[in-house]
This record gives C-alpha cells, structure tokens and sequence, in this order.
C-alpha cells in the first residue's frame, strides 16, 4: 500500500514538474517586435581625405542629423556618424545611429551597408543592415535586426542634400 502511495506521489510531482517547467518556458518566450519609421536627416559635419591607390577613391567620416517618423506617429531626434569608404561611384559604409523620441527613451544601432550612385549623378541609393546595440527607457535590452534601404538627394556636404530612408527593425525586448 505504501509503494502504491509513494508512487502516486511521485507521479504528481512529475507532472507538476512538467508544468512547471512549460509554465516557465512559456512565459520566458520573447514576442517578436516590428517596427517600421523613416528617417530624414543632412549632414551636419563631413571630413573626406583621397586615397591615392586610385582615381576617385577616399575615406571619410561624416555626421548627420534629423527626425525619425514612426508608424504609430512616434517622432524621434535622430544622429548618426558615418565612417564611408568611397570610389567614384560606390560607397561602403559603417554607421552608429541613435534615436531619440520625446519621452526620452532611446535605442542605438550599428548597420554596415553600400551605396551606389544613379546613372545621371544626382542621387546615391543605400543599402544597410545591423543590430541593435542598446536602448533606454521602454526600449531598455532592445535585441535584434535593423534593414534600411534610402535615398542621398543632392550633395552629401555640410549643410547641403537630404538623406530619406525607410527602416523596418524586428527586435525583442526583455520580460517585466
């Protein structure tokens, strides 16, 4: 009788266990996040310096600034520095950008990317993707990827042109 009572006990505690276990699983599952807003920003700074392996080819490092308009009518100050390794036509580009909105929460990204300049001269098409470096506020331990794909319109000089973009980011953020 008592191995009989025992082993019920123990097949109670199993399942519950196992409960448990899913119980915690469960709710330890991160929903996955999208968000998509525009970005529209002019350089505030531009450094560029010539390479001499070949014509049209230089290095530079450039700061820009501008809003960030979010899908839910969200607005954020944005910044970013641009490290740029460019050719007549190509670009390579490392960028830190940093968001702003007016609640004073913030997230920071890294994307690396190209650009390509349009057959007439007038406009560079980009290309970037990156991860989430940190965040503050609501955005606190943001995790996850950031695609953009934008627009240079005239000049990228200090003062002058204007930089369009379109970001979708998918991201995680931890449990409360």
């Amino acid at each position: 009788m008592n191995t009989k009572k025992s082993m019920v006990i123990w097949v109670f505690i199993g399942i519950f266990i196992i409960f448990l276990l899913l119980f915690l699983t469960t709710n330890s599952a991160q929903a996955q996040l999208t968000m998509k807003f525009k970005i529209f920003n002019n350089v505030v700074k531009f450094e560029f310096m010539p390479f001499p392996d070949e014509k049209g080819h230089g290095v530079g490092i450039m700061s820009r600034e501008g809003l960030a308009l979010f899908e839910n009518g969200e607005v954020g100050n944005q910044s970013a520095v641009l490290a740029l390794d460019m050719k007549e036509n190509t670009v390579k580009l490392d960028v830190v950008t940093t968001i702003v909105l007016r609640d004073g929460s913030s997230f920071v990204f890294r994307t690396k990317g190209t650009g390509e300049k349009s057959p007439d001269g007038k406009l560079w098409f980009t290309k970037q993707t990156g991860d989430f470096l940190r965040g503050t506020g609501k955005y606190e331990g943001i995790k996850g990827t950031i695609n953009i794909v934008g627009t240079q319109y005239g000049m990228a000089e200090a003062g002058k042109g204007h930089w369009i973009a379109d970001v979708t980011a998918s991201y995680t953020l931890p449990s409360k």
